[in-house]
């Protein structure tokens, strides 16, 4: 069992101590021995197809792992994605602190089991250019998420976001014309607290 640990212990690395049992599996690990480790308490269940090691030092990025990975627990998707409120907080572009994690998926995933209450799923396409990494973390890219929280959040979340992402050099030129385009030359000033 030990080698099998060891295993596990590999593919919980990625992702600050989580593992999904489809992973486990890829891994060669066959499923039962991940669910008798988690009845010797070994593992901690976390939710259906998803695993933690009980010892593993928490993070701040452990919940946005387990957000990305909870959809992918018992099925290949071509990606979960950080998305929205979210996303501009894991960039540190705003302090939003929403509460929630929310993740976007392709819009044809169907997921019937209950989902925790502190995830919230949106299902839309993604371009490949859209598509991110963050700290070791699937994301949207910067303007993606702007565009994601501007219909919610308004102008100003949206002109605070652009103004640290320019300043930070997050903002590609062609992706910064991408945003003036969407939401006008105004965004371009600095932003300025009221």
């Amino acid at each position: 069992m030990a080698k099998v640990e060891d295993a596990l212990r590999d593919l919980a690395a990625e992702h600050e101590g989580l593992f999904t049992a489809r992973e486990a599996e890829e891994a060669g690990v066959a499923h039962v021995l991940v669910v008798q480790l988690a009845h010797r308490g070994r593992l901690d269940r976390i939710a259906q197809g998803l695993y933690r090691f009980p010892n593993w030092p928490t993070t701040r990025l452990q919940q946005y792992h387990e957000a990305v990975l909870w959809p992918r627990a018992h099925r290949d998707l071509e990606y979960a994605l950080i998305s929205h409120d979210s996303a501009l907080e894991l960039y540190t572009l705003t302090q939003l602190n929403p509460g929630v994690i929310h993740v976007t998926l392709p819009p044809k995933t169907r997921i019937s089991r209950e989902r925790p209450t502190w995830l919230r799923l949106h299902f839309a396409d993604v371009a490949e250019k859209d598509r991110a990494w963050e700290q070791g973390i699937p994301i949207v890219s910067v303007p993606r998420a702007i565009e994601d929280v501007a219909p919610t959040h308004g102008a100003d979340v949206t002109h605070r976001a652009v103004s640290e992402a320019r300043e930070r050099h997050l903002l590609r030129e062609d992706e910064l014309q991408r945003l003036v385009d969407k939401f006008g030359d105004e965004i371009l000033g600095s932003y300025i607290a009221s």
